[in-house]
């Protein structure tokens, strides 16, 4: 048995080995899914994006879904997670604005680097993750586990 922290601990280890994510949107029911880049900071996501549809999707329904995964290579290795939660749009001077940089630099290594005014950053809260690990069977453990908050 996988207990909450340890799953939390699994999730938080395989984000750090990922970069991409589909966030997937909807707004007046037309749903959008976009690959983009994610900045971890424990479980909370944040996304650097210049805006779009997704922005405004989020700003009208901030009710939110993200996949992240590794490359298929067999069943033995499967792993991934899917994020249900919320998301929040943070504009330069924000709260928001400001943790997401801090992800991003955190992430790359980078310090005293600034984002540009124009950018927004997406903060993704999640409400519940669902890990899949095929690897964990191994161990005698299941492979799919939920971590709700």
């Amino acid at each position: 048995m996988v207990t909450d922290k340890e799953l939390e601990r699994l999730i938080i280890d395989f984000m750090r080995t990922q970069g991409m994510c589909v966030l997937a949107t909807c707004s007046n029911n037309v749903p959008r899914a976009s690959a983009v880049e994610f900045f971890p900071d424990g479980t909370t996501l944040y996304i650097l994006t210049e805006g779009g549809e997704k922005v405004a999707n989020i700003t009208s329904n901030p009710r939110v879904s993200v996949a992240v995964h590794t490359q298929f290579t067999g069943w033995d290795s499967i792993k991934g997670i899917q994020i249900t939660g919320t998301a929040e749009v943070g504009k330069a001077g924000s709260k928001i604005f400001e943790e997401g940089a801090e992800a991003y630099r955190k992430r790359r290594g980078l310090k005293g680097v600034s984002i540009p005014d124009f950018m927004n950053i997406i903060k993704i809260a999640p409400k519940k993750i669902e890990y899949l690990d095929t690897t964990l069977k191994a161990r005698g453990l299941g492979v799919r586990h939920v971590l709700e908050y």
